[in-house]
């Protein structure tokens, strides 16, 4: 059942879309394109909420919907990645829509959802 971002969840997604590297990124070659692309991806938050949870039962990792429904794998993907001091943070973006946010602890560490100011770009 979907459930609204909590506030802690959104600020962290909002600082992925408006730091994070991307994993490829020669998505985009121009910085004009990347900002625009990452503020139409900002644009969207208010349609997001959040799926199923990761079942590893170490990761607050969480499946984003939009409007409600699953964000299909898309033809294009683009990973959005920064570092925490227990493991890397991932915003996986398909066809321009978020789909899951992905919280990667290091091994045998059990982790909470990271503030943003602990993201390492």
């Amino acid at each position: 059942m979907a459930r609204s971002l909590t506030e802690s969840e959104q600020q962290l997604i909002s600082a992925m879309i408006t730091s994070a590297k991307a994993a490829d990124p020669s998505r985009f070659e121009a910085q004009e394109v990347w900002y625009q692309w990452r503020q139409e991806l900002l644009g969207t938050l208010d349609r997001i909420t959040v799926g199923a949870s990761c079942e590893c039962n170490k990761c607050p990792s969480v499946q984003l919907l939009l409007d409600g429904q699953v964000v299909p794998a898309g033809a294009s993907q683009v990973i959005l990645q920064a570092f925490i001091s227990e493991g890397i943070v991932m915003l996986f973006i398909d066809d321009d829509v978020p789909s899951y946010l992905e919280i990667a602890p290091n091994p045998d560490v059990e982790l909470d959802l990271p503030t943003q100011d602990a993201l390492i770009f």
